[in-house]
Formats: C-alpha cells, structure tokens, sequence
C-alpha cells in the first residue's frame, strides 16, 4: 500500500533537496527518515470521503457499491461510511488499519461478515444496523475482541442468530437485535457476554412456544439489562398468534413444556428402544443356546449311566 504514495513523497523530497544545496550530498538514504515521518501522517483521502483530520474518514452518502478504494489514512481511527450501497466487507480490508475503534456501516447492502474481517483492529464500536443480514454465524464477530457496543438492529431478514455468533466478545457492553425477524434465541448467544449492561430485543417477532421458555426464564432474571422492559417485547401465542407482551407471562405458562418433546428427545427415544430391543434379543438367544447345551449335556450323562447300569 504505501508504494502509491511513493512518487508523491519522492517528489516532494526532491524539491527539498533542490532548495537546499547543503542537501545535494546527501545520500538517498538520507532521505529515508523523512519519508518515514510523512508516511503515518496519511494525508490521503479517498475520492469523495472527506478527512478532516488523519483519524477521521466521513464517505457518507456517496452511493458506493463498495467500499472506496485508495489509501486511507493510516492511523484513521473513525470510520463512517453510512448510507451507502455496500455490499461486502473483503477479509483484509482492514489489515493495515490497526487503530481503527470506531466503524459505522449501518444503511448498506451488508449481508456476510467474514471470519477474521476485524482481527487487526481495535474496534470497540460497531453500527451494521439498516443492513441485509439474513443469519449471524458462529464467530462472526470473534476478532473483533474488544468491542463494547455492537448495534444490529433493523435488519429485517435477520431470522437466525448462531449460538457462538458472539463468542469472545467477553468485554462486550451494549448489544441491539431489536426489530429483526428473530423468532427464537439460544440463551447460550446471551449468557456468553460476560460484561453485558445494554440489550435490545423489542420488535422481532418472537413465538410464545417452548423454544422460547428458556430466553423468557434469562430475562426474567437479568430484566435488568432491557432498557424498554418487558412491556416493549411481544411474543405470538402458538395457537392463534395472538402477541402478549413479556408481562403477561410467567413461569407457569411455560408449565405444559415439561412434558412435551422434541425432535431430538423423540430420536432419542427410537434408537434407545431400538438399542433395547436388540440386547433382548441377542441376549435371548444366547441364553437359549446355553439351555441347549446344558440339555445335550443332561442327555449324554443319562445314556451313560444306562450303560453302566447294564
């Protein structure tokens, strides 16, 4: 990346050396140094984006179908690229941005992020908001370590979130996943943020089934950390879809999930009587076969003893 910015430090240091005949002795080493000093100060700036100083980078609403190419600054550390028509993030975009922390890419195309996108960056802010994720796979954001407020909000095809999607991010303050699609949630996805105060899930359109007994008992014990409670969370009844709110419920209306089983529950069942089955019958014929060679045996004996007493 930096030999496009070569010819420009070349140029200039030519004119200095040029203005300066104590200079024109001067090995091209000498000039090295100063090279060195111009290089961190990224006076670069994409065409289009507006960089008000080396740590800031504004291309909003530029209608970019990707994200801009050229140099940036080196030592940028806030990025915003909001409103645009961005549709893929590449996996080393980022590899030499290493005091990157604040990142807005909320109102784009975004509908991946790659494994390792952020592991050079010391992101502790993150606006994917207004995008197209359908699902969050597991360690989507494991690189990124460091982050403290993670916004996901109004993705309306977001209906499936990986219980690892947000392993790692053990510092990990502020998380929004309101007005998505989810349905159902693995309280595992939540309980792996250690350091968790701020958690939005209003909006989605969550079902009221047994699936969902697990995340309403989290909740309730860390209501704490739902800025617009209870109240502000519906959920659709199984049977006729009517939407409650989270106050409506309590544990007893999860009661009936104590006896209904899942798919899994019932594999478990089959194979076990399958297992079962077959034991019995191996068993069975094992012991048939020893009954038999008891009897041959009781029979060699008696003919023995006739021929004895004859």
């Amino acid at each position: 990346m930096h030999s496009c910015l070569v010819p420009a430090f070349a140029q200039h240091a030519s004119a200095t050396v040029a203005d300066s005949p104590a200079m024109l002795s001067c090995s091209p080493l000498c000039l090295l140094p100063l090279l060195l000093a111009l290089l961190p100060t990224g006076a670069t700036c994409p065409d289009g984006c507006s960089c008000n100083d080396a740590h800031t980078m504004d291309c909003r609403d530029l209608g970019l179908l990707e994200l801009p190419s050229g140099m940036f600054p080196l030592v940028v550390r806030k990025i915003v690229m909001s409103n645009n028509q961005i549709q893929e993030i590449p996996a080393d975009f980022f590899m030499y941005y290493g005091d990157l922390v604040y990142l807005d890419l909320s109102n784009n195309s975004l509908s991946t992020i790659s494994k390792g996108t952020f592991s050079t960056t010391r992101l502790i802010y993150l606006d994917l908001r207004y995008n197209n994720f359908s699902q969050l796979s597991s360690g989507a954001f494991s690189s990124a370590r460091r982050l403290i407020m993670l916004r996901l909000g109004n993705n309306p095809k977001l209906e499936k979130v990986d219980k690892e999607a947000f392993h790692s991010l053990s510092v990990l303050q502020v998380l929004e996943l309101n007005d998505n699609a989810l349905e159902v949630l693995s309280v595992t996805t939540l309980s792996s943020l250690p350091s968790l105060r701020t958690l939005r899930l209003e909006g989605n359109p969550w079902l009221c089934n047994c699936t969902f007994a697990n995340l309403f008992l989290w909740l309730k014990d860390n209501v704490d950390v739902l800025p617009t409670g209870f109240d502000a969370i519906q959920c659709s009844l199984p049977r006729d879809r009517r939407k409650i709110t989270l106050n409506e419920l309590s544990e007893n209306s999860f009661n009936e999930c104590e006896y209904n089983l899942t798919v899994t529950d019932y594999l478990i069942i089959f194979f076990s009587g399958v297992c079962v089955s077959i034991t019995a019958i191996t068993t069975s014929f094992f012991l048939a076969n020893i009954a038999q060679c008891f009897q041959r045996l009781g029979l060699f004996q008696d003919n023995d003893d006739d021929e004895e007493d004859d």
